[in-house]
């Protein structure tokens, strides 16, 4: 129970979806068929997911799987979810599922979905300088969460896929992707799985699908383990400096190439930021919907935003 979403990637989802000498994605074994496709694509329509889960995998998977749980029952915090998932007590929900109609609703998860056997089952990529932050990451990624123990590479043969070959890659086309359930599939909603750390807002593929939805509006549902978390009267104020000066230049990846294809695709990064400002603490953002009162922070972190734009301006100048 102490497991990350990435240790249950490499622990459980790439062998379970091993195929002969090769692999699939986890939803492909699990599927069923269905007769109704859509006109446009062929593909069927009741098979597409209603909601696309965005979440961090060092997040722990009970915390995913309980924030997937309350966005079904139309609750926005998941911890108490949690707690009931660890001491065995699921069956009391299904009831609720069924009373929220949501028993049959398909959620899109990357680790479910995306056919882990075509990119990153065979390794973990090269390793980012030592004493990074995106080192200890990197490393942490490659051991069992609780053991310790690194995992296992799959000796399977399908072929890999990375951004070297962007058209057969699976993991960068997100916004295609969004773009299409948006179009295809009534009422598709972004959930938005928020760690106890906020750690969701400082990962730049996270930080990409958050400000893809809210420009395309596409409806977003955050999931917090508690407001506690975000109460300034229970704890420090860190979470708020730490979302008020978030820039997508500081988001972090595990690959510096993914960064570098994020970035690439941004025209105006302090635009981007202004407007991942207003994804959070706007007042159809995330965290805006969460708190009264919480458009004072929302003023509070636009004029943080624009004194850290402003130095950073500056320092440019300086520079040139």
């Amino acid at each position: 129970l102490q497991h990350t979403t990435n240790d249950v990637v490499r622990a459980a989802i790439i062998p379970l979806s091993r195929r002969g000498e090769g692999g699939v994605a986890y939803a492909d074994v699990v599927s069923s068929s269905c007769s109704s496709c859509s006109s446009t694509t062929g593909r069927p329509v009741t098979d597409w997911p209603q909601r696309m889960v965005t979440h961090d995998w060092r997040n722990l998977f009970v915390h995913l799987v309980a924030a997937v749980l309350a966005d079904a029952v139309g609750r926005e915090e998941y911890g108490d979810i949690a707690s009931k998932l660890v001491y065995g007590q699921l069956h009391t929900f299904r009831a609720y599922l069924e009373d929220a109609g949501a028993g049959s609703r398909r959620y899109w998860i990357c680790a479910f979905c995306v056919n882990q056997h075509a990119g990153i089952c065979g390794g973990f990529g090269p390793p980012p300088a030592q004493g990074t932050a995106e080192y200890e990451r990197w490393d942490a990624n490659r051991r069992d969460s609780v053991r310790q123990e690194l995992h296992r590479h799959c000796p399977c043969r399908e072929p890999k896929y990375f951004l070297s070959t962007p058209d057969k890659c699976e993991m960068n086309k997100f916004d295609n992707m969004m773009a299409l359930l948006h179009r295809e599939v009534r009422d598709f909603r972004q959930v938005i799985a928020i760690d106890r750390d906020f750690d969701l807002f400082t990962r730049v593929w996270c930080v990409a699908e958050l400000v893809q939805a809210y420009a395309s509006g596409i409806p977003q549902n955050a999931c917090l383990r508690s407001k506690h978390d975000l109460d300034v009267h229970r704890g420090s104020a860190d979470v708020y400096a730490k979302l008020a000066t978030l820039t997508v230049a500081d988001c972090s990846a595990t690959c510096p190439e993914d960064k570098q294809l994020i970035l690439a695709k941004i025209p105006d990064v302090y635009e981007f930021d202004a407007q991942l400002q207003a994804v959070i603490f706007g007042r159809r953002g995330l965290l805006g919907r969460q708190l009264v009162g919480f458009d004072i922070l929302y003023t509070a972190a636009r004029t943080a935003f624009r004194v850290r734009t402003a130095v950073a301006v500056a320092a440019a100048a300086g520079g040139s």
